[in-house]
């Protein structure tokens, strides 16, 4: 489970959903939440890795369980739902996370057998999502964490079901603000940039020595000239969720180096 380097225990007796929780910034999250005392939802598709970390979650103090949910079914997103709404009174925090990238590029129309799962996990999943878990988040009011992208920002060949859908996210944040506040929840977007996670090296033939080969090898694509690690991601999202945002709505924040902040642009394109 991922430290707490303040020793705060900011979710104490709170409830948490974090989609896409079984790796990754997901993954990341989750543990951070538990730490600082939340029970947390880790909602996958990813059965074998949801478990996982919830394993390491309770070896580690924390409370955490698997529920099983398929953002590009309907039916799966209504069962998530339900399924919390069964164990739990009330959900404080969701974390939006899940989504699916595949590359294609506009000329080839390489994009287009990926647009529907790809806009189905991305977009309309998370929002159905949502939706289904509004009665619970409205019990008590609480926080919920969309994660777009910098490629919502910049745009980049090859990528642009993915990066438009994470334009969307922020769009749609923005909405989900004006729609939620009234009902004490507030609403905002993470756009992290280049995250060493399992989707750079666990297809390698030595996955360990490529991550640590991502998380040690300089890059020009940010200023700050290295890649970011999930649990630093995290940190933004529990900071969102947390009381220290109290006055903090409707917004995003860029977790990326300075990439888009210093409008590097495609500069070190991902490989």
């Amino acid at each position: 489970m991922t430290a707490n380097p303040h020793g705060m225990a900011r979710f104490d007796g709170k409830t948490a959903l974090v989609s896409g929780g079984a790796s990754g910034i997901g993954r990341a999250t989750a543990e951070r939440l538990a730490a600082e005392g939340a029970h947390v939802f880790i909602a996958d598709l990813n059965t074998a890795m949801a478990d996982q970390a919830v394993a390491q979650i309770r070896a580690a103090g924390g409370s955490a369980a698997r529920v099983d949910v398929d953002l590009a079914d309907d039916d799966s997103v209504e069962n998530c739902a339900r399924e919390v709404a069964e164990t739990v009174p009330a959900l404080h925090l969701l974390v939006n996370n899940a989504a699916l990238l595949r590359q294609g590029r506009i000329e080839d129309g390489g994009w287009i057998e990926n647009w529907e799962i790809e806009t189905r996990v991305g977009l309309r999943g998370w929002v159905m999502l949502t939706q289904q878990l509004l009665p619970l988040l409205k019990t008590e009011g609480g926080a919920i964490v969309n994660l777009s992208s910098e490629g919502g920002y910049l745009g980049r060949p090859g990528m642009w079901v993915y990066d438009a859908i994470k334009a969307a996210v922020v769009s749609t944040t923005k909405t989900m603000a004006q729609e939620f506040t009234p009902y004490g929840i507030r609403v905002n977007a993470v756009a992290p940039g280049w995250v060493v996670t399992e989707m750079h090296f666990a297809s390698h033939p030595d996955p360990a020595a490529r991550k640590k080969e991502l998380e040690e090898t300089p890059t020009d694509s940010c200023l700050m000239q290295r890649r970011c690690g999930p649990e630093e991601i995290a940190s933004a999202i529990c900071f969102l969720l947390s009381d220290d945002a109290s006055y903090i709505t409707g917004t995003t924040i860029h977790v990326d180096g300075g990439r888009v902040g210093m409008n590097l642009g495609n500069l070190g394109i991902l490989e």
